[in-house]
């Protein structure tokens, strides 16, 4: 029989009432449905999934097991659920639950197709570039890499730092700032544009290097190729300063080099028929409509 992970959060929205409309659905098409166990244990309190339904851990899952995984939630929870695929190639569909949602950009009547076009051997896939993370400390290992981003952060203090970047062992530049954003094409659509940075489309193999509130008004975010190892190295009043890895955060220290280089391996997102990355563009950030009729 053919398997189904479902990833969740302990959050109440519309979409945990439709769960077992859409388990039936599954176990129609012969596939057995499995739920992340805090999730589903969430659900079973509310009512929500049988007592029975089948679960998983972070700890012990075999996640090679499952055809696909559905995430049910915002971008947040997505980015959660690609920790949980790494290297495994296991593709993935996000439900949207939240605001916007541009990874998560799924509707839950659009499951049926999707099961329908996995059977058929017609299901579409978007491979997503990811950024890996290497530090002597190993901060984040073995989940040290990042479908969105990586962004150093002052810490402790309201003064700013300063963050020295290189290129392949070349000097780019020392960014006084509150902080520095790398983005992946995929991240290039989050934090990254609300500090100014460009939007990247999926498969131009580029990280943003997006400098986030810098002191100096003549940096801007820059463009550069994937294949390249940048490193980074943060020094200011703290002791201590802030890198987020996704939505992962660590403290470092000014005697670290970070280096950032492109992941061994992609991300697979289902892209059900009529999803692409440009109608989300363009239904997220309302382009293409004239709002003064």
């Amino acid at each position: 029989m053919k398997k189904i992970a479902i990833y969740g959060k302990t959050v109440d929205n519309p979409l945990n009432r439709a769960m077992p409309a859409l388990f039936s659905s599954m176990s129609e098409r012969g596939f057995e449905v499995h739920v992340y166990e805090k999730y589903a244990r969430f659900l079973r309190e509310n009512g929500h999934i049988q007592a029975n339904t089948p679960v998983f851990n972070r700890e012990n899952v075999k996640i090679d097991q499952y055809a696909f995984l559905v995430s049910v939630g915002g971008d947040g929870t997505f980015l959660d659920t690609a920790t949980l695929i790494g290297k495994s190639g296991v593709p993935v569909i996000g439900i949207n639950a939240g605001r916007l949602g541009f990874i998560s950009g799924s509707g839950l009547e659009e499951m049926d197709r999707v099961c329908e076009a996995y059977i058929a051997g017609t299901l579409r896939y978007e491979k997503r570039s990811m950024l890996q993370l290497t530090t002597e400390q190993q901060h984040f290992e073995p989940q040290n890499f990042a479908l969105n981003e990586l962004t150093v952060l002052k810490k402790d203090t309201a003064a700013m730092v300063r963050i020295d970047v290189s290129l392949n062992d070349e000097y780019l530049n020392s960014y006084w700032a509150d902080g520095l954003i790398l983005s992946t094409p995929t991240g290039s659509t989050a934090y990254s544009l609300s500090c100014g940075g460009p939007i990247i489309m999926p498969g131009s193999e580029n990280f943003v290097i997006t400098p986030i509130a810098p002191h100096n008004l003549n940096v801007r975010p820059v463009v550069v190729s994937n294949t390249a190892e940048i490193k980074i190295r943060v020094s200011g009043r703290s002791e201590k300063f802030l890198m987020a890895l996704d939505n992962r955060p660590a403290d470092f220290g000014p005697d670290e080099t970070l280096l950032v280089t492109r992941a061994p391996f992609d991300l697979r997102i289902i892209q059900p028929d009529g999803h692409s990355f440009l109608n989300t563009l363009r239904n997220k950030l309302a382009w293409g409509y004239d709002k003064r009729n």
